[in-house]
């Protein structure tokens, strides 16, 4: 019935049974299992559901993963994390103008140099892992290394990632700086490479109004209709300085 790379889990068992849009239905669609078995074959669930209607499908001799005691549920989706802030965690909290130039872009600038990228998307990764996160929706920094450099590890693992390229043309240190033309070549490079190989997704990544000339946004438009399944990411209304701002550059 089932592989030689089973696995038994028992314990108690919550999750959701399907995707809810309106938080109203989350409590009719939760699951509870006090004492349950969770059967995995070839990464895959095979079986869930109450211990005592499902143990004895179990091959002879199959080590029983027990977590008696313990809330067994699907891992974390984080919708929304910056893997080059994994490092300035804590840092001073300012408003988020003064925040960005201060320590976000000084920090991003490193993710231009492949090998230190590399790096840090092992420990970006492992402290997703370690805190039960397995799907997360990443922004990366302007360099296409730090797309790639994340994605080869998400791909290593065979981790589910969402993530893109910042694409950031105007008001950030010159040495953050792409180009209207740049960010989509780059952005479509990383798209034909990294979209949808094996479980890996491209998110169109406009870091935010004021860093994005219309230009700029114009080319996100145009890598959207040009690949309608990819994703797109940005920052909306945060705080009431940038918000002030964006109406001086859009009036």
């Amino acid at each position: 019935m089932f592989s030689n790379t089973v696995k038994a889990i028992r314990g108690a068992l919550l999750d959701i049974r399907q995707v809810v849009t309106n938080p109203a239905q989350l409590e009719d669609n939760l699951r509870y299992v006090s004492d349950g078995l969770l059967i995995i074959d070839q990464g895959k669930v095979a079986w869930h559901g109450r211990w005592e209607d499902g143990n004895d499908m179990l091959p002879e001799g199959l080590r029983i993963c027990d977590y008696r005691g313990k809330l067994v549920v699907p891992g974390f989706v984080d919708t929304h994390i910056h893997y080059p802030q994994m490092e300035i965690i804590g840092a001073y909290g300012e408003q988020l103008l003064e925040w960005l130039n201060t320590y976000v872009f000084p920090t991003e600038q490193k993710y231009g140099n492949k090998r230190y990228a590399s790096e840090m998307s092992g420990l970006f990764v492992n402290e997703l892992l370690k805190n039960g996160t397995t799907t997360a929706m990443v922004f990366c920094s302007v360099h296409p290394e730090s797309v790639d450099a994340l994605f080869e590890e998400c791909d290593r693992r065979n981790m589910r990632m969402i993530a893109g390229k910042v694409m950031m043309d105007r008001n950030a240190p010159d040495a953050l700086l792409d180009t209207p033309e740049s960010s989509y070549q780059d952005s479509r490079r990383l798209l034909k490479k990294w979209h949808k190989r094996n479980r890996l997704l491209y998110a169109i990544t406009p870091r935010f109004a004021p860093t994005s000339s219309p230009e700029q946004l114009e080319k996100a438009m145009a890598l959207r209709e040009e690949f309608p399944d990819a994703y797109v990411q940005t920052h909306l209304s945060e705080n009431l300085n940038e918000i002030e701002w964006v109406k001086s550059l859009t009036p």
